[in-house]
């Protein structure tokens, strides 16, 4: 028998912010008509997958959240919400547009400082050390058992840049589209792949 645990990142569908490109990180932004939609398409798409799932975990943000039930009433798993799982706290600029975010410099200050937070928000390494701690915390739960987490795109970023060993702690080559699936697969006493 395989002891290898397999598990599928999600990102949310789209909200409003998303198609407004206004950066919302721990405030709240529901998903829209299509991040619906987006929900539903993926959850059909996880119905014909290869590997069968035992659990679901979400952020308790309603976009995280919404898109995680969606997936759990097709597949008939249950879902939990885990607090740790939140987007970035982007303290002083939640709410602003992306372009006000680039022209502060946010990816920046955020690429060359792991431990930036002159935005009065979270820093870079506090957002991987939170979801890494997290995502230990649900393994640890469930063991044996193929796990799907559903998230937010910076947060996502964050932990793949962890997994993968990748320089800085954040990882903007890791940004999922919405509603996108990332599957990682933790081989038994091993690195992830």
């Amino acid at each position: 028998m395989s002891t290898e645990q397999h598990l599928l990142l999600v990102r949310h569908g789209e909200t409003q912010g998303n198609r407004e490109q206004i950066a919302h990180g721990q405030t709240e932004s529901p998903l829209n008509e299509h991040g619906i939609k987006q929900a539903q398409s993926t959850a059909e798409m996880l119905l014909g997958w290869e590997r069968g799932y035992d659990k679901i975990y979400c952020s308790p943000l309603s976009r995280a959240h919404d898109t995680a039930q969606a997936i759990s009433d097709a597949l008939g798993l249950p879902l939990s919400v885990h607090s740790g799982l939140m987007e970035n706290n982007l303290g002083d600029l939640e709410g602003v547009t992306y372009k006000e975010l680039h022209e502060f410099g946010y990816a920046k200050y955020s690429i060359m400082d792991d431990d930036f937070t002159g935005h009065n928000g979270e820093s870079p390494r506090a957002v991987a050390d939170r979801i890494e701690q997290s995502l230990l915390e649900i393994r640890a739960l469930h063991p044996n058992e193929n796990l799907i987490i559903v998230s937010h795109g910076s947060a996502i970023a964050h932990l793949i840049a962890r997994l993968t060993g990748s320089k800085p702690a954040f990882g903007p080559q890791f940004i999922m589209h919405n509603a996108a699936i990332t599957e990682i697969i933790f081989p038994e006493d091993s690195d992830p792949e």
